[in-house]
């Protein structure tokens, strides 16, 4: 497996963009569907975008976009997901040095091999504590 990713900075703009290929990284969750009943690993390939920019109250906008792609061969299921798309725009305050508000909003696509299709959005709120 090979990747290859950018992190740039000026001023308040940041832009993030990665890309992976590789085998038997499988689809979401590292090794998830990496491989089929036999051992054979399924060939993978994603990655995604992120722009953000920091507004003058201190919080940080952004919106990303990312992808995954898995791969099928003749020993595995065929409902094997084939495809994972998902925009994120978010919102994150911080409160303290330490302490972040978070807000954000998830589009989420997934297709599998055998062209079942699933939609799901989803609005998350919380915090995250760095250490």
């Amino acid at each position: 497996m090979w990747d290859v990713g950018v992190n740039l900075n000026s001023g308040n703009l940041g832009l993030t963009a990665y890309y992976y290929d590789g085998e038997g990284g499988g689809s979401g969750v590292l090794g998830y569907y990496g491989a089929d009943s036999t051992g054979k690993e399924h060939d993978s390939d994603g990655g995604y975008v992120q722009a953000t920019y920091v507004i003058p109250t201190g919080t940080k906008l952004g919106v990303a976009y990312g992808t995954t792609r898995v791969d099928n061969n003749a020993a595995s299921a065929a409902a094997l997901v084939d495809e994972q798309n998902r925009w994120t725009v978010g919102a994150y305050h911080p409160l303290t040095k330490h302490l972040n508000l978070v807000a954000e909003y998830n589009d989420i696509e997934v297709e599998s091999h055998n062209n079942i299709e699933n939609e799901a959005q989803a609005i998350s709120l919380g915090a995250i504590l760095f250490f």
